[in-house]
């Protein structure tokens, strides 16, 4: 059994495809499709279903899957240790459109002061991709708006933030002394697309409150949000977060006064990885930035 084969076989079980998991190890498909059939001999078990163009895991590839990637990341996590006795280290950190614009501009500055030698790898993607990518060892680390559902997973919380609600300063809302629930009741909302942690965590706050959740629009960027919400579309649920960066001429950003939401950012690592030296000082930048630049609870004056 070679750690080749290994790769091969779970870049075939993640993509469920011989061909797509030919060119992510940068292969012919013949010569993997050999590979894993040698492997599929030693194990004296089929490891996939051949279904067309679609190979599915059999309960015997099922069974192997979760093994070999342990295997992959225990030979990652050994060589990554050896490298950092040199004083250097690669991390890949991955984290939710919803942070990565307003915590990297603080971040990286930081990182490069305090690590110098450290390597950042950043990706920007969806809260479920980030900690798929966690648990497979694509990356070492990912923020997250919204804790994983995997138990490989382990969580660490930066910082609690207050959602506010953005509206536009010409609202009849804006100037009212104490914005309530109630006065949500019926206005227009402003979402991000669905697969936005943000978006999920606005619906969960209107149905805990059985308040009725009329969105009027959904866009990809928080810059869009905002500029609809400055043109007059809707009002938007947003964190604190959201205030200090990028701003957008005519918003108000409000607290409500019977009712104090919050969104959690997490550090989140794989719970049995190897943690060197240069990741736990990406971390400690993290903890450090969210404490000193994201920490104050009180809103901001309206933009």
């Amino acid at each position: 059994m070679e750690l080749h084969q290994l790769r091969y076989f779970v870049a075939v079980a993640e993509t469920a495809n011989f061909t797509r998991a030919a060119k992510r190890c940068f292969v012919s498909q013949p010569s993997l499709s050999q590979q894993i059939q040698k492997l599929e001999d030693e194990l004296g078990q089929p490891l996939f279903d051949r279904l067309g163009r679609r190979a599915e895991l059999t309960p015997a590839g099922r069974a192997f899957v979760a093994r070999a990637r342990r295997i992959l990341l225990d030979v990652e996590d050994a060589a990554r240790a050896v490298r950092e006795q040199s004083g250097g280290g690669r991390v890949r950190l991955g984290l939710v459109p919803s942070v990565a614009p307003y915590l990297l501009p603080e971040l990286l500055p930081r990182l490069a002061e305090a690590v110098p030698e450290a390597e950042l790898e950043v990706s920007e993607d969806f809260r479920t991709f980030l900690a798929e990518q966690v648990v497979r060892g694509n990356l070492d680390a990912a923020v997250l708006s919204l804790p994983p559902d995997d138990r490989t997973l382990e969580a660490e919380l930066l910082i609690a933030e207050p959602l506010l609600v953005a509206m536009p300063k010409a609202h009849s809302l804006a100037a009212k002394p104490d914005l309530s629930l109630h006065d949500l009741a019926g206005q227009p909302f402003i979402l991000l697309g669905d697969s936005s942690s943000l978006a999920l965590q606005t619906r969960r706050f209107f149905g805990d409150h059985d308040l009725g959740l009329a969105v009027v629009a959904r866009c990809a960027q928080v810059k869009t949000l905002k500029t609809l919400v400055a043109a007059g579309i809707g009002l938007a649920i947003v964190p604190k977060m959201f205030v200090g960066r990028d701003k957008v001429p005519g918003i108000v950003y409000r607290e409500m006064a019977d009712a104090h939401p919050r969104r959690e950012l997490m550090l989140v690592r794989h719970a049995e990885r190897y943690h060197g030296r240069t990741e736990e000082a990406v971390a400690e930048a993290l903890r450090k930035v969210c404490r000193d630049a994201f920490a104050d609870p009180q809103p901001a004056a309206p933009s």
